[in-house]
């Protein structure tokens, strides 16, 4: 059966429009207040840098930095391959949250914790997590290109599968310098290009999130697109 799509999707392989994609290390966030957190992960970090520790629960998002003030390998797991992994747990010092965010934090911990406490007490009170909260530290951008485009998602090819419904922060760049759109992205499918050395994937996107100006200026490349195309072919 055909699938019905919201937005017409052109194609735009050959045309020079790429992206970027900021994957993140996910982690455990174990204990967490207003003054910093403690978050268990497969990677070393450095004591003394500074970090992003970006929390979603619901409907909200919480990006909070914080400096690593401690670090300690505490255990070891096998991953799919039958390889060792260290486990890390560290903790982080927030800064500037008692000025930027420290009334919504305050509202996100008791969300995701039970404590018999009032909210002052929160302030020096570190509460552990008892409610799954998905957690990640912002690690490093990769590349893709785009095959086709519309308003509602694309399709890109990576060089690596990537998990259905995971999302990410990405750029849409456009060719000849004419800008780019940031927004985020939901893995709808992936699957391997038959054939191809080194392996490839062929994934759809989904924009869920992205700005009014972004919206706008991806209709107004969409819409250039099309006039585009339109031209040529009543040639």
């Amino acid at each position: 059966m055909e699938e019905k799509r919201k937005h017409k999707r052109i194609m735009v392989l050959g045309m020079d429009i790429h992206g970027k994609m900021l994957y993140a290390t996910d982690v455990n966030l174990l204990t967490i207040s207003l003054g910093g957190a403690s978050i268990s992960l497969h990677k070393k970090l450095n004591i003394g840098s500074e970090y992003t520790l970006k929390v979603e629960y619901k409907d909200k998002v919480f990006s909070l930095k914080g400096v690593v003030v401690w670090e300690k390998l505490v255990d070891s797991e096998k991953d799919e391959k039958g390889e060792t992994i260290p486990i890390y747990e560290v903790g982080l010092e927030f800064k500037d949250v008692l000025a930027e965010k420290g009334d919504e934090l305050i509202d996100f911990i008791e969300a995701i914790t039970v404590i018999e406490t009032i909210k002052p007490r929160l302030r020096g009170t570190r509460v552990k997590i008892i409610k799954p909260v998905s957690s990640s530290i912002p690690d490093y951008y990769t590349s893709y290109n785009v095959i086709n485009l519309s308003l509602g998602g694309m399709l890109i090819e990576t060089d690596h599968a990537m998990k259905v419904d995971s999302k990410f922060q990405m750029e849409v760049i456009f060719p000849e310098n004419k800008g780019l759109v940031e927004c985020r992205g939901r893995v709808a499918f992936c699957s391997e290009i038959a054939n191809k050395i080194p392996k490839s994937y062929n994934t759809g996107i989904e924009f869920v999130e992205m700005s009014k100006e972004g919206r706008s200026r991806l209709k107004e490349f969409i819409d250039s697109l099309e006039k585009s195309i339109n031209n040529k072919s009543s040639k």
